[in-house]
């Protein structure tokens, strides 16, 4: 009995601090096509990359207080397969028709973890891309209910707004400041919008693609096809 008893307390101790635990904000950063490209990884590889001449040092600085992944991979090589299966959990061939790219349909009876935070209390916000090509677009977020993007859209295909600032007659570091403004405009409008004592989940995914139908070097790409 005294064990039973004993148990019981550790078990109630347990649950009260989960409850009373502080839940952390969560800022999720997932840019198209970035791959395993900042100056953290120097030196990780082995052999020379382009990690050697790559300068991230906002990047580095979340890698010095956090962790660094080097043994990760990725659930699917494809686009919407690999969102549906971060978003869910799950692997991407139990996402339904999530599991494929273009003519992807997201099935709302599965559970994505924005949606779950947001249930449990948590306020969430996104810009740009979360979920696609597919439909409904950013579904498991939400779709576009919870979008923050009135500060512009420059940071969605940010290459190609780059360059076509640049052949305006910007200057890089000009283009640049000017889609970090939009950025920053965006996020602050996500946080004037929290309430005090909520935690919040912010998603921001910038995008490199070009639009539907445009040329690369010399062939038609579709709203899917990246910039190489």
């Amino acid at each position: 009995m005294k064990r039973l008893l004993l148990a019981g307390l550790v078990l109630f101790a347990a649950c009260h601090a989960f409850a009373a635990a502080e839940r952390w904000n969560i800022l999720f950063i997932f840019a198209d096509d970035w791959g395993r490209y900042a100056s953290c990884y120097k030196g990780l590889d082995g052999r020379p990359t382009l990690n050697d001449v790559v300068q991230t040092p906002n990047i580095d600085r979340v890698a010095r207080d956090g962790v660094i992944f080097k043994n990760a991979f990725v659930n699917a090589p494809s686009c919407t397969p690999c969102r549906s299966s971060l978003l869910s959990g799950r692997y991407f061939f139990n996402c339904n028709r999530g599991a494929i790219l273009q003519g992807a349909i997201w099935d709302s009876s599965i559970p994505s973890f924005p949606l779950m935070l947001h249930d449990a209390g948590y306020q969430i916000g996104k810009s740009y891309k979360v979920w696609s090509p597919g439909k409904p677009v950013d579904a498991p977020i939400g779709g576009q209910q919870y979008a923050y993007e009135k500060s512009g859209r420059l940071p969605n295909r940010f290459s190609m707004n780059v360059t076509k600032m640049v052949a305006g007659g910007m200057t890089v570091e000009a283009a640049r400041e000017k889609i970090l403004d939009q950025v920053r405009g965006n996020f602050k409008a996500f946080l004037a919008d929290q309430k005090p004592d909520h935690p919040w989940l912010y998603f921001f995914g910038p995008t490199t693609r070009i639009a539907r139908g445009k040329k690369v070097r010399g062939r038609n790409c579709g709203a899917s096809s990246p910039i190489r």
